[in-house]
């Protein structure tokens, strides 16, 4: 971690959270929430890698990335890990002195799309704009979202993390079907090979709190104010382009750009992702 870098670890009620304070330029300070796959580990011993990928937004603005909540207790994850709990615990992180003045940017990917959502309609006064990346705002009980939240749950349940990465690498394709995957053998070689996360119950508890209906914020969107870019993969075999686009259809004035060829790997495979969403960023600047 170089000079221009801190992590530090925070107290909330029931736990703690982590963020990863990265100076930079005189631009409207940044906020990155990453997915639900922010819960398998810790900030801490991967700030040299959050340095490098997002090296490019710290030359217009300061950046902070923050993990998910560390419950005391591994059986309050559940509750700490709550889409709602978890934006509270955010909450602190951005008004904890030390950090850069807000309001903030925020910069969203997946399951964080629904934490920074509402980040936004219960502390509204910390976000100056969204940029949701491949997010959805509910998890009908009927759509293959759920589904495939409750495979995950169940392999990690079971300790079968070996398969779950295996089969999350196919997931992430631009659309397809598992059946296009490698044969089972090979999930059997990756389980020999993947280590176990450092935190999986953080990650299961989101996964259930996303299935939760509570954590639906569909409802609340036409109370969002702030300029807001929603971008989606139309190959995107987790969040479907149709789930972002609904969020978008609920926020006043939102813009919503869709890469027609990416899955669900948007941030890293949209074309022209960068850029566009360094553009959007800019233009609150002013």
């Amino acid at each position: 971690m170089t000079d221009a870098a801190r992590l530090e670890s925070l107290p909330i009620p029931g736990g703690r959270i982590e963020r990863l304070i990265m100076d930079g330029g005189p631009g409207v300070p940044l906020l990155v929430v990453g997915g639900v796959e922010t819960g398998l580990r810790l900030l801490a011993g991967t700030e040299s890698l959050l340095e490098r990928r997002w090296d490019s937004r710290r030359r217009a603005r300061p950046v902070m990335v923050v993990g998910r909540p560390l419950p005391d207790d591994p059986d309050q994850a559940d509750a700490l890990l709550h889409p709602r709990a978890s934006a509270a615990a955010i909450a602190t992180a951005l008004t904890t002195p030390g950090g850069p003045a807000g309001p903030y940017a925020v910069e969203a990917e997946s399951g964080g799309g629904r934490i920074s959502l509402w980040l936004t309609v219960d502390h509204p006064h910390l976000v100056s704009r969204l940029v949701l990346v491949a997010a959805a705002s509910e998890t009908p009980a009927s759509s293959a979202m759920t589904g495939r939240m409750e495979e995950w749950i169940g392999l990690g349940e079971r300790g079968e993390w070996g398969e779950f990465f295996a089969r999350m690498a196919l997931q992430m394709r631009p659309g397809g079907d598992l059946s296009d995957g490698p044969p089972a053998s090979s999930f059997a070689a990756a389980a020999s090979l993947q280590p176990v996360p450092s935190t999986p119950q953080r990650f299961l508890a989101e996964l259930r709190g996303t299935l939760d209906p509570s954590s639906f914020v569909t409802s609340r969107l036409g109370e969002i104010a702030v300029p807001t870019l929603v971008l989606a993969g139309g190959q995107d075999q987790v969040v479907p382009q149709a789930s972002s686009q609904l969020v978008a259809e609920h926020i006043a004035g939102a813009r919503f750009e869709v890469d027609e060829a990416c899955g669900h790997t948007v941030r890293v495979s949209f074309r022209g992702y960068d850029e566009l969403v360094e553009a959007f960023l800019a233009e609150g600047d002013g």
